[in-house]
């Protein structure tokens, strides 16, 4: 989840650490390993693992867990006391993980987090200030948001080093989506004007209304997702979507503080080449000492975290820079009195405790803020549960994410009663809090009371505050952001994932931010349908001399068997992707209907778990369709679900319960039974063949085959030399086949087959490398193998189709012709089972 927003998150916070206890090579451990002795777990303690497993299976479901929390079922009344009481206390630490956390503070924890809770402190009083103006309101608003969400999410969060508040890209979401939402009767002064300033600046106290109805907004909708179990929709948010439209709004935020740094009014636009033109339209207007300055601010700052970063002395400097600058450029403007004509700064803010605002809720104009809401809602929750999960990987601790829905719900839903736009966590206050040593949710309390401190003592220290200040603050904020980086290593990665990303980068930069989400969302949603859509088919052959059977893509050496096609589905069947099955089978039997006519289908069904009524319609016409073409189809390994999904539907009836395998070699090796029978009575054209006792006693045999692959071992080339006949010195003829190209036996196992013959696997490394064989080894090594077998004088044929051998002694043909006869096949009445002990799955 949120994988998007984890470049991010690594640059600010650090990569996570995995560590491992024993760091030992792999290979040489197995090398050295004789034998592992397999034991089991006990009756009871199986019991108990199969308990919790059920119990997350049922939290999963989000209407049985809503009613397993809100109904208390007890089997002995006179405990009923203490079962509620415990209960009321277990769902109350649940919801306030304060009530955990608190009485087990001690004094090296209350001490660490003092430090990072007035670190966190003084960074964010600017900061704050600043993300204020990216979304159109007042700087006094973004120190509400910095001082009433972090009070709540210390009560109610999981994590103990996140910092909640005002958050750039949220702030960007705010000011955007918000633009223009204002009606004719709530803002009529700028509907008389020539709409070139914002409605936020010409009707603050209505644009007020609609941000904090948009909080508690966003408030209501996380918290009802977190009661459903929605955190997981942000899973179809992909990687490359999100880290293009978030490097477009850091490039956005960045260019709408430009008018500060270049001190002359620039048209407020969301459209890039707008605010560009514009810029450049007036660039004679530009003020040279606010430039300058502006700049000045905007390289130390830059300059300021990377030498902190670097240097463990100057480690304390990282989070003060923007308080210095702000100091710095306060004393200048104060000093200076010149300046004062020529710089923007801020002047009064109001003091005292933020205005309690529900009263200024306006449900009817709920329909207005709602796609902001929603935006707000899934990108504050990204963002912040992938900074939470960083963190808590690097502690060695657990978020449940649904608890931290909930947080933040409840933190925004106080952020809309308190005057404070919508909140989310910082990437670089979360990162100072985490390097400065904070342990527990006691910082964020701690940095809360700072800013109420600054709200009710200290901001009569603002007012000659320099906007350009605030400005390069912003904007060293937002260029971690910019990942240029993550689209080069896209590119060279997958092709179609860099696509992604210029599409939702390149979207928001020219369609505006709400419409350039809108497409990032829209884009993986069309990404998800069309994987759900189009599963992957696999075609499978066997690697000769095993039974195994292989992706012909994850193989390179293995062989098809004539006339039979092999399959395996890829996923569940459901009605969007039931036709599309049906639609490739056939077009891959019209593809073999010259080279290798199709006579058998065996669908390999393991990823199949579930099967809706469209995919069993569909799987009748496909069994149906074959049959008409004189095709049968065989279903190998299918799971529970699905198969009583085709018990119910009387699909299994239809097709005949002796058309279902355990696994996909012995459907191989029915379906060359059948094709014999057939051929043998000529009666392939009747509709019904019969199969008798002796049938189903003959025996398949592959011949003589040599298969090698690199895929069955992690550490060496696996060759398998199957024999129909057996002869003395074989073995050393191998060995000398070996040694001519330059390889080493690891390893060896022989098997003697009952009927005649044998089996010899081999795993080799070459000599020179002491690794795999190269593609260019492998035929090599085949022809020297198969020149060995070929000398010996072999009657059997070599290399030939799998052809079926009948291990009956002539004593018995008699008794077994006249034995009686079962009809198997397209009768779907007919009854027995080839394999009567197969497991049914």
């Amino acid at each position: 989840m949120s994988t998007g927003m984890y470049a991010a998150v690594e640059s600010s916070i650090g990569p996570r650490k995995h560590k491992l206890e024993d760091e030992v090579e792999v290979s040489q451990t197995l090398e050295l390993a004789t034998s592992v002795e397999m034991s089991k777990v006990s009756d009871e303690k199986s019991q108990e693992i199969l308990g919790k497993l059920q119990e997350r299976h049922l939290q999963n479901k989000p209407l049985i867990s809503a009613m397993r929390v809100l109904t208390c079922q007890f089997k002995d009344k006179d405990d009923n006391v203490t079962d509620v009481s415990s209960s009321i206390v277990r769902l109350a630490v649940g919801w306030m993980p304060i009530l955990s956390w608190f009485p087990k503070l001690s004094c090296s924890t209350i001490s660490a987090d003092l430090i990072a809770g007035l670190t966190v402190g003084v960074m964010v009083i600017p900061q704050s200030v600043s993300y204020a103006g990216i979304a159109g309101l007042p700087f006094v608003y973004g120190m509400y948001t910095a001082m009433v969400p972090m009070l709540t999410y210390a009560l109610f969060g999981q994590s103990r080093q996140l910092s909640v508040g005002p958050a750039a890209l949220i702030a960007l979401l705010v000011g955007e989506g918000l633009r223009g939402k204002l009606d004719e009767t709530e803002c009529p002064a700028w509907y008389a004007s020539d709409q070139s300033k914002p409605q936020s600046s010409m009707c603050p106290e209505e644009y007020i209304k609609l941000t904090v109805l948009t909080s508690a907004l966003v408030g209501v909708m996380q918290i009802t997702a977190s009661f459903l179990k929605l955190g997981f929709l942000v899973s179809f948010l992909g990687h490359p979507v999100i880290s293009g439209f978030t490097s477009g709004a850091a490039i956005i935020i960045s260019l709408s503080q430009l008018k500060y740094m270049l001190g002359f009014d620039i048209p407020k636009s969301q459209y890039v080449y707008e605010t560009i033109g514009n810029a450049i339209s007036d660039i004679d207007q530009t003020k040279i000492i606010t430039l300058l300055l502006g700049a000045a601010c905007f390289f130390y700052l830059i300059l300021n975290k990377k030498l902190s970063q670097k240097f463990k002395r100057m480690k304390p400097l990282g989070p003060a820079g923007p308080l210095i600058c702000c100091c710095v450029g306060t004393l200048l403007v104060w000093l200076i009195p010149a300046l004062q004509d020529e710089v923007a700064f801020v002047k009064d803010l109001p003091s005292g405790l933020m205005p309690f605002s529900v009263s200024d809720w306006e449900l009817e104009d709920l329909s207005k803020v709602l796609p902001t809401a929603v935006s707000v809602c899934l990108l504050g929750y990204m963002e912040s549960i992938a900074i939470a999960n960083n963190l808590a990987e690097k502690h060695g601790y657990k978020i449940d994410a649904g608890q931290e829905l909930f947080a933040l719900g409840i933190t925004n839903l106080a952020a809309g009663m308190s005057s404070s736009f919508p909140a989310a966590a910082s990437f670089s206050r979360s990162a100072v809090n985490n390097s400065t040593g904070a342990r527990s949710q006691l910082a964020g309390l701690l940095t809360s009371m700072v800013m109420l401190c600054t709200l009710m003592f200290l901001t009569p220290l603002f007012y000659y505050l320099p906007k350009f200040t605030l400005a390069a603050i912003v904007m060293s904020s937002v260029i971690p952001l910019i990942a240029i980086s993550e689209a080069r290593k896209l590119y060279a990665i997958k092709k179609s994932d860099f696509v992604l990303w210029t599409v939702a980068f390149l979207g928001t930069l020219f369609l505006g931010v709400l419409m350039g989400i809108a497409i990032a969302v829209l884009v993986s949603l069309c990404i998800v349908i069309h994987e759900s859509a189009r599963p992957q088919l696999t075609i499978l052959w066997r690697i000769p001399g095993t039974t195994m059977y292989r992706s012909v893509k994850q193989e390179s050496s293995g062989a098809f068997v004539p006339n039979v096609f092999i399959c395996r589905i890829g996923s569940s069947m459901y009605f969007a992707n039931a036709s599309f099955i049906k639609d490739t089978l056939l077009k891959y039997v019209s593809d073999l209907s010259e080279v290798n006519p199709t006579e058998y289908m065996i669908l390999e069904m393991t990823p199949v778990a579930s099967l809706d009524s469209t995919a069993v319609h569909v799987i009748h016409d496909i069994v149906a369709d074959f049959r008409a073409r004189g095709m049968h189809i065989a279903f190998a390994m299918v799971g529970n679900c699905a198969e009583r999904t085709m018990q119910k539907a009387k699909l299994t009836e239809y097709i005949g319960a002796r058309w279902f395998f355990p696994n996909v070699n012995i459907a191989v090796h029915f379906c060359l039974l059948h094709q014999s029978a057939k051929k043998r009575r000529g009666d392939a054209d009747t509709g019904t063949i019969t199969l008798t006792s002796r049938d189903l006693r003959r025996q398949v045999n592959a011949g003589h085959e040599v298969g090698i692959s690199n895929d069955m071992h992690h550490d060496c080339t696996m060759v398998c030399v199957r024999l129909a006949e057996d002869l003395p010195l074989m073995l050393s003829d191998i060995s000398a086949a070996f040694g001519n190209c330059g390889i080493t036996i690891v390893r060896a196992q022989i098997e003697a087959f009952q009927q005649g013959g044998s089996k010899y696997v081999f795993f080799v490394k070459t000599i020179a490398g002491k690794g795999k064989l190269s593609r260019a080894a492998i035929p090599h090594l085949r022809k020297e193998l198969e020149g060995c077998i070929s000398c010996r004088g072999f009657s059997g044929a070599f290399s030939q189709p799998s052809r079926v051998m009948s291990s009956s002694s002539a004593s018995e043909k008699l008794a077994e012709e006249a034995s009686e006869v079962m009809e198997l096949d397209n009768s779907p009445n007919a009854t027995g089972n080839l394999y009567p002990g197969r497991m049914v799955l």
